[in-house]
């Protein structure tokens, strides 16, 4: 009897270790099973966002980055608009000026920005030199607004959903500029190290145009802003850059200060206008002053008359930039800007 209950426990035993072993082999499987299918979801996520922030800084914005060789030239054509229309010109100068400047022998770059005040749409374009904008200049209109509006209303009556139309658009109407001036970079006012350049959509660009009058003198302009250039670093808040850029006919100078990003400033009335620019006008009105006060009466009423059309007129917004088209930057810029 004893030997039978012996045998009958050693069963038991036997039984009740085969079974923890069973236990234990199966939660290890799945234990192991678990952290594999967890470590490959890991790894999928891992590889997922690398590969997204590879993207990512694939889009990173553009930069219009402004050629300091002696021969390199910007052009800046200015539309005037209202806080209604400015929508509708900002895609109609995009739109066409990809049209028009694409294959341009010479063209480096453009960028497009709209007034905070609704007044203006503004383009910008980069040219290795004169000659390559004279020769692209000199083609005409009708050529680049006739082949373009074909080759819109080709794609809209296809149905396409290109950048070129879509169903229900309408090809959009090429707008005539208000004024256009080829400009060369006179003097500069950045930081050690970095380079010229407008960034992408949504930087805070302010522009001052001086003209200098009938009886202007560009290059008396021209001495008094770089002198007080200078004076810009200690304006708080300070613009990360500011450009002087002089008109190759000489009719006027553009003050082109770069505030960095919209987003930055709680509220835009913040950005300050560049007092650089308000020093010329006081100082013109001090030459008529000085001058009036050194004639004879008869003499003063002419210098009066004739002071509005001789001194500096100045026309200064801030602007948002909409889009900056170009191609990438070279590798030695890095991102010093």
């Amino acid at each position: 009897m004893r030997s039978v209950l012996s045998r009958l426990t050693l069963q038991e035993r036997g039984r009740k270790r085969w079974l923890e072993n069973g236990f234990r082999t199966i939660s290890r499987t799945v234990k192991q099973a678990f952290m594999g299918r967890l470590f490959g979801l890991s790894l999928m996520l891992w590889l997922g966002l690398g590969f997204s922030a590879a993207a990512s800084a694939d889009k990173a914005p553009q930069f219009l980055i402004f050629d300091t060789e002696p021969e390199a030239v910007s052009v800046i054509s200015v539309y005037e608009t209202t806080p209604d229309t400015q929508i509708n010109a900002v895609s109609s100068v995009l739109k066409s000026s990809k049209a028009f400047f694409k294959g341009a022998e010479g063209f480096k770059g453009l960028s497009v920005l709209q007034s905070e005040d609704g007044s203006r749409v503004v383009s910008l374009t980069q040219w290795t030199d004169v000659a390559s904008y004279e020769a692209f200049a000199a083609q005409p209109v009708e050529d680049y607004a006739s082949k373009y509006q074909k080759d819109y209303a080709k794609d809209y009556e296809a149905g396409g959903k290109g950048s070129k139309g879509g169903k229900g658009s309408k090809p959009p109407e090429t707008l005539t500029p208000q004024k256009t001036a080829m400009l060369e970079l006179a003097d500069m006012q950045i930081p050690a190290g970095m380079v010229p350049a407008i960034r992408g959509q949504g930087a805070l660009v302010q522009l001052g145009e001086v003209s200098v009058g009938e009886a202007g003198n560009l290059s008396a302009l021209l001495a008094d802003i770089e002198a007080a250039l200078p004076d810009v670093a200690a304006m708080y808040p300070a613009p990360r850059s500011v450009l002087l850029l002089k008109a190759v006919d000489g009719s006027e100078a553009v003050l082109m200060a770069y505030w960095g990003y919209a987003e930055e400033f709680q509220d835009l009335a913040q950005v300050p206008a560049v007092d650089v620019l308000s020093g010329v006008e006081e100082g013109a009105a001090d030459d008529v002053d000085h001058a009036v006060d050194g004639e004879k009466e008869e003499e003063a009423e002419t210098i009066e008359a004739i002071a509005p059309a001789a001194s500096p007129q100045i026309d200064q917004h801030l602007y948002r930039v909409v889009n900056v088209i170009a191609p990438k930057p070279p590798k030695q810029y890095g991102k010093s800007y």
